[in-house]
């Protein structure tokens, strides 16, 4: 009796051990999922492609793209729901869509009798482990519709899939190290591709001049890196909150959560855990004062520092040259032909495949104030390689500019290096980007452009039942293959807001905006900050550059605003400069009301007639009440009152909070936006052409003289008849001299 009663307690002795460890266990895993929880991310194919929608065609249509993770998340859960629809010629059973993840085969979807002609909805679960910091998806149709002899791009063989469909990620946020050498992720990450860039940025309660400027530098580098993705920069005052950001802080001023930091030796970069969530990360600009903290963001954005470690202190910064006028990394070249590889991030950009692939797309920009009056077009020298057809049909390579055809060249079978010498047409904006009274045609170069080369190869027939498949179709456009807009003047007439809310201009002209101050109220708002930043942001994009030299003002430092492009930012009724600047503003701002005038009719009929420009009719055409109430931003161009050909844009607004109207209007329709003023409010955009013009650049001696006629035809037409009228009595003149002297010599 006495042994199995000692057996039994050393039975529970020994598993004790074993069940406390248990019990340990599971409190441990279940504190992580709190301190880390889990987040949903859904992304559709239209943001990840810029497609509304992937057509596959022909008996082996293919499609893929890419699109990036975050460096500091786990995917734990991916859901694929997937919509499309396919021809109702296709043979069930073996027609069917391959969906793979990184080049592994995830599901394979049958076209069935039951879903013919029906537009389908699955959900698709997918191995999460596959997807990577960089994942490709494609999708491959094999499409079959007859039993028979198929012509391989029969109409009747596709598939669509819409832009709708939608990866959903369930994510676990990782804490990453403090580490320098991460920049800019985990602030930026180059491989997320869908999504707009929003980081915060941390200041005190009042940041000075310097400071702001500092933050300007950085913001603008974070817009260069954004690109085509746009940014935005919340501005807060004194407030911290979850998530990454950017702060700013020095020994003068810093925000409350730092105020136990050490004191700041000199201009210092770190990276330290959000104390607010205890996982993302702040970038901390520092320095004794806001001029190191302008040392530290120029150590940041140029790279001059070397980043390694939570912290790293800037010992010394190599300021580079001031850029010269129309230099911007991101713009086509203005002093020398420009190769298309030099336009493109991979030459593999430059390459296809397959009978009918997507176009290569170069892109283009240019400066909005190229001058291009009579000119018989831009240079280009293209030269492009192909998989030469068995015979000479209908493979063709088109070239395009922003979506209209150029030109259309044969492939030949004999497969040479072709070179073509073509130009490209142009036409000019004329009169504030308005105007289409030159010729027309189909289609006009502006300041964001694309080329597009789009190769088309014919399948091969040679009889019934044998079609010829070619499956190594490889073309490409040769990287030195060049565009030349050398030789074209710079000249604008002013003020054109649509130059200002598509490339930043006249402001990015100096791509480190070394000719640009900043106007801010003295006391300014985090909508002014937020403003401020975002629109740097946006020239960072433009330019490809950050903004390394422009500068901060007050109104009341009239001096520094002399010989300057001005961006001036605030609400309307409190910004000093405004008021100051009344009588010369396309608006009135005064006694709470802003008026704005249009012409209605000409001066007199007359000038009408005779096509002379006219100056507004000065009767009110419309007005806006600035009210307390109200929800009014506007952006203002004209020329500044204290320097000719110098440039003033006003971002303005009824509420400090309304600022950021304008800022969701360029990123919405910045094409509305144009003229000297516009008034934008919560919905719409209405722009003006209002006020005095003004010019800015210079012509050719010839060209100054001739292109003020050219929107006067009938002026011109009589100005040439009193020439040939002035001619013929001259010359009726000089023959009755030489009449009149050879009568006398006979007498």
């Amino acid at each position: 009796m006495k042994k199995p009663i000692f057996l039994l307690l050393v039975c529970l002795l020994s598993a004790a051990p074993f069940s406390e460890a248990r019990t340990t266990e599971k409190p441990s895993t279940s504190a992580t999922n709190d301190a880390t929880p889990l987040l949903t991310k859904r992304i559709t194919l239209k943001q990840i492609s810029n497609r509304e929608a992937l057509t596959l065609r022909g008996i082996e249509g293919s499609d893929a793209f890419t699109f990036g993770g975050q460096s500091d998340e786990l995917i734990t859960r991916a859901v694929l729901h997937l919509r499309y629809t396919y021809s109702p010629a296709l043979i069930p059973g073996e027609s069917h869509l391959k969906i793979l993840v990184n080049d592994e085969v995830v599901h394979v979807l049958p076209v069935t009798k039951e879903n013919v002609g029906r537009n389908i909805t699955q959900d698709l679960e997918i191995d999460p482990r596959l997807f990577t910091n960089l994942t490709r998806i494609k999708f491959q149709f094999i499409g079959h519709y007859t039993h028979d002899c198929e012509e391989p791009f029969h109409s009747s063989l596709w598939m669509e899939i819409s832009g709708f469909s939608q990866f959903e990620l369930t994510v676990r946020p990782l804490a990453l190290n403090n580490d320098l050498a991460l920049l800019p992720e985990p602030f930026f990450n180059a491989h997320e591709f869908s999504n707009k860039l929003t980081v915060p940025f941390v200041f005190s309660s009042a940041p000075g001049k310097d400071t702001l400027n500092a933050a300007g530098i950085v913001s603008s580098w974070f817009g260069k890196l954004a690109a085509w993705r746009g940014a935005r920069f919340p501005a807060k005052l004194d407030t911290l909150a979850a998530g990454h950001a950017v702060v700013f802080a020095s020994n003068e001023d810093r925000p409350a959560f730092l105020k136990d930091y050490p004191k700041i030796t000199g201009p210092m970069l770190e990276m330290m855990t959000n104390p607010a969530d205890g996982r993302s990360k702040l970038l901390l600009i520092l320095g004794r004062n806001g001029a190191d903290q302008k040392i530290a963001a120029q150590a940041l954005v140029l790279g001059n520092a070397a980043l390694a470690g939570s912290r790293a202190s800037i010992r010394d910064v190599k300021q580079e040259s001031l850029r010269k006028p129309y230099d911007a990394p991101a713009w086509v070249r203005m002093d020398r032909p420009m190769k298309f590889g030099e336009l493109v991030a991979w030459p593999q950009e430059l390459q296809v495949a397959g009978y009918a692939p997507q176009p290569i797309r170069i892109p283009l920009r240019v400066p909005p104030d190229l001058f291009t009056w009579r000119s018989r077009g831009v240079p280009i020298d293209l030269k492009y390689r192909y998989t030469p057809p068995l015979h000479l049909s209908e493979s063709r390579l088109r070239m395009g500019v922003n979506g209209e055809l150029v030109k259309s060249f044969t492939l030949l079978p004999s497969g040479e290096v072709e070179k073509n010498r073509i130009r490209l047409p142009l036409i000019d904006d004329m009169v504030f980007g308005q105007s289409q009274e030159l010729m027309l045609p189909s289609f006009k170069l502006g300041t964001r452009n694309e080329l597009q080369f789009q190769f088309t190869t014919a399948p091969q027939k040679e009889g019934l039942c044998r079609d010829y498949i070619n499956e190594n179709v490889r073309d490409m456009i040769d990287a030195d293959s060049k565009i030349d807009f050398s030789g074209f003047p710079h000249y604008a007439e002013m003020p054109n807001l649509n130059y200002f809310a598509t490339a930043g201009f006249p402001f990015t002209k100096y791509a480190d905006l070394s000719q640009t101050i900043v106007v801010l109220p003295e006391h300014p708002t985090a909508y002014d900050i937020e403003t401020m930043l975002t629109l740097l942001g946006r020239m960072g994009e433009s330019t490809g550059y950050p903004a390394t030299q422009f500068g901060i003002a007050h109104a009341s430092e009239g001096s520094r605003l002399k010989d300057a492009d001005l961006l001036v930012i605030g609400a309307a009724l409190k910004q000093g400069l405004l008021t100051q600047w009344g009588d010369k503003l396309p608006v009135d701002i005064r006694d709470g009301m802003l008026r704005n005038s249009q012409p209605k009719r000409s001066v007199s009929f007359l000038f009408d007639w005779l096509n002379f420009d006219t100056q507004p009719d000065p009767d009110i055409l419309a007005q806006q009440q600035l009210s307390e109430n109200g929800s009014l931003a506007a952006m203002l161009g004209f020329e500044s009152p204290l320097s000719s050909q110098r440039s003033v844009v006003a971002v303005v607004s009824t509420q400090p909070e309304s600022l950021t109207q304008t800022l969701d209007a360029l990123e919405r329709s910045s094409n509305d936006i144009h003229g000297s003023a516009a008034f934008i409010h919560p919905n719409k955009v209405e722009s003006f052409l209002v006020g005095q013009t003004y010019t800015i650049g210079e012509l050719p001696f010839l060209t100054s003289i001739w292109y003020p006629f050219a929107n006067h035809p009938v002026l011109l037409a009589i100005l040439a008849a009193l020439a040939v009228l002035v001619f013929a009595f001259a010359l009726w003149r000089t023959l009755r001299v030489i009449a009149a002297k050879r009568l006398r010599n006979e007498d």
